[in-house]
């Protein structure tokens, strides 16, 4: 899905849409940001095309020039008054599906009044616009960026930090959370855990996290120190956190089985039906606004919980790919990943994790 598309005029403002695509790819990976539509089929229905394009984004940035408005066609005619415009119907397509759209003034150029606009686009001169200079153009095009970002965060540029008393709230509920889980004897692994002297892993993190990552299930390391992502894959999330600036105490650790499996297999379907309601709670506990599921087994248990696209789908078809869903609390994003221990195995899933860790850049 190509999440930013500009949509422009060549004849008006070519110069800065180049300057501003460089500047984007810097902060968005280049395949999110979508420029021109020039591969349509012959015989294909271009204006579906067109729509099609816009509907699969999630901000349209309208760049407007000082000629925007009054560039005419080979017959004399404005061309925004022409009813297959590009310039037009990415605006009208954007408008009709609710997107974000934002003006972004070059040139010195205006908004325009509603009554000089087409009335399938007029809505766009009530959209605040963001103005970009020649002089000031890093300044300008990072607000820009800001902007963007907010969008893509479902609104809002951070989660608003707890206040103390719901801090200690969530706190709570997830301490008593724990204390169950330790006291649930009808668990299927209970009695391999009091056996091996292990401990239940419910998670890790801050209570608050904006992030949360869901494994598959503790590993030998964690059921001993009743942490998530510790030992040799732990090392590896470390380093993938890094890349993107973050610590393990801005995000919160789980996993989809909370008491570690015997030998080395896959989780039951037994296991992950006990095991998953505690990760629903500690879902709404923690209200976060990014959910990653790590690996097969949660990515499937994640995308059935939200009923998303692609839940039959594999995890080597679906990694990296940003989805939306909605929580009681809010709109949501998941975006399902390998699991760092992939690393251990196959050491060219590295540059894929890190490339697919990028993805979690806007919502830091």
């Amino acid at each position: 899905m190509s999440r930013v598309f500009i949509n422009y005029r060549r004849q008006d403002s070519e110069g800065y849409v180049g300057r501003l695509y460089d500047h984007l790819v810097q902060h968005f990976e280049r395949d999110d940001v979508f420029m021109d539509v020039d591969n349509i089929a012959p015989g294909a229905d271009f204006i579906a095309t067109l729509e099609n394009a816009v509907a699969g984004c999630d901000v349209l940035i309208a760049v407007i020039g000082p000629h925007w408005l009054t560039i005419t066609g080979d017959d004399g005619s404005r061309r925004l008054d022409q009813w297959n415009d590009f310039v037009r119907v990415e605006i009208a397509s954007a408008l009709k599906h609710g997107k974000l759209v934002i003006p972004v003034l070059v040139g010195q150029a205006r908004m325009p009044a509603p009554g000089a606009l087409p009335d399938d686009i007029a809505a766009l001169a009530r959209r605040n616009a963001v103005e970009i200079s020649h002089n000031r153009f890093s300044y300008d095009a990072g607000r820009l960026v800001d902007a963007i970002k907010n969008a893509l965060r479902g609104g809002n540029t951070l989660k608003p930090p707890a206040d103390p008393h719901t801090l200690a709230r969530k706190e709570a509920a997830i301490n008593a959370l724990r204390a169950e889980l330790v006291n649930a004897t009808d668990s299927p692994l209970y009695s391999f855990r009091v056996q091996n002297r292990a401990l239940p892993v419910l998670g890790q993190g801050s209570p608050d996290a904006s992030m949360l990552f869901v494994g598959e299930s503790p590993g030998k390391y964690e059921a001993e120190r009743g942490v998530p992502f510790c030992g040799p894959s732990g090392d590896v999330f470390d380093e993938l956190l890094e890349s993107i600036t973050l610590r393990r105490e801005d995000v919160f650790l789980t996993n989809i089985v909370l008491d570690r499996p015997p030998e080395k297999r896959d989780p039951t379907p037994q296991e992950i039906a006990f095991y998953g309601p505690y990760t629903d709670r500690l879902i709404a506990i923690i209200e976060p606004r990014v959910i990653v599921p790590l690996g097969r087994f949660a990515m499937e248990y994640i995308l059935k919980k939200f009923d998303l696209p692609g839940k039959r789908g594999r995890i080597s078809q679906l990694h990296g790919k940003l989805l939306e869903a909605r929580m009681a609390y809010g709109p949501i994003h998941v975006i399902p990943m390998y699991h760092p221990a992939v690393v251990l195995y196959s050491a060219s899933k590295r540059d894929t994790l890190l490339e697919d860790f990028t993805k979690l850049r806007p919502f830091v």
